[in-house]
């Protein structure tokens, strides 16, 4: 069943005024799951075409649907402009598209337009999974409503699971045996040097690798590897993990302390197409010395350097 906007907007409208849950879980729509925001009204349209959820932001109403998967093509900008001729339909598909980008969740693409009388913002992601694609519509007042959004939207886009992987509800905790297993980061960089006439001058390499080996009981191992040009460094460390508010610290033998703070922390799905893991998580951290001066999540999120540590068990 083909729907305009105009359609949809009514739909949705109606789901959040009479649906009559609100709560925070993990619901399933065909293959697909994915984990309701607090505070969003969810229902499946009585077509079975899409799942809706929806909120209110000052009085006016915030609407997002799930489509049901269509096969992929293989080209990601086609399956874009296919989904959206197929569940947007009334509108031009905009231009460009551009390319979805995800650490924990599904790689796509994704565009925005107004409608025709710019009364409403909407935004298309088509998320490939696997040899499907999955379409995720957002109707919003405007561009505003939906940048004010965008985190809790980003959180539902990058949780969202299709069989045989299931969705989980965020946690807003985590633990010590949330962390047990390996945990591993690298990095490199390099550059080329030219004289003013073009010719080659030399280069430098920066590279580095390091893993956390952390026990259920909180104790902890690490192996470091660095490369500076020709320099190369390694080093390991073993001590206890310590736990605090937004904190993880790693506490050496020694006494010294080396703390971090979460910036977030989500199921991955690469992991889990490829290795059968029991938890499945990750998380970003910043070093100390970028944490001063710096107060709040958004903050933390602009000024760290931050990287996808994926546990191996």
């Amino acid at each position: 069943m083909k729907m305009s906007i105009a359609k949809l907007l009514t739909v949705l409208f109606c789901v959040f005024v009479f649906a009559a849950c609100a709560a925070a879980q993990v619901q399933s729509f065909g293959e697909v799951s994915f984990a309701v925001p607090d505070g969003w009204e969810y229902s499946v349209e009585a077509s079975g075409d899409h799942a809706t959820l929806s909120t209110a932001q000052n009085g006016q109403v915030i609407a997002l649907a799930v489509f049901r998967p269509l096969r992929s093509s293989g080209n990601p900008d086609n399956d874009f402009r296919a989904a959206w001729a197929k569940d947007v339909r009334s509108m031009q598909p905009p231009e460009p598209i551009y390319e979805h980008k995800s650490l924990a969740g599904y790689q796509g693409r994704y565009g925005s337009t107004n409608t025709d009388d710019n009364s409403h913002y909407v935004h298309l992601y088509v998320l490939e999974a696997g040899e499907s694609v999955i379409p995720v519509l957002v109707v919003t007042p405007d561009r505003q409503s939906f940048n004010s959004l965008e985190p809790i939207i980003s959180l539902f886009v990058e949780g969202l699971r299709q069989l045989p992987l299931k969705a989980q509800p965020p946690k807003s905790s985590i633990t010590i045996a949330d962390l047990a297993g390996e945990w591993r980061s690298s990095g490199d960089s390099s550059l080329n040097y030219v004289t003013s006439s073009g010719a080659y001058a030399g280069s430098s390499t920066v590279a580095h690798g390091v893993s956390y080996t952390i026990a259920a009981d909180g104790s902890y191992k690490s192996q470091f590897a660095g490369i500076t040009n020709r320099q190369i460094i390694r080093s390991n460390s073993a001590g206890t993990v310590e736990l605090g508010p937004g904190t993880i610290g790693f506490r050496e033998r020694g006494g010294k302390l080396s703390r971090y703070h979460f910036i977030n922390k989500e199921c991955c799905s690469k992991i889990a197409i490829s290795i059968p893991c029991v938890r499945l998580d990750w998380f970003e951290w910043c070093s100390p010395y970028q944490l001063a001066g710096h107060n709040t999540s958004s903050q933390f999120v602009s000024a760290c350097f931050s990287e996808c540590v994926m546990p191996w068990h």
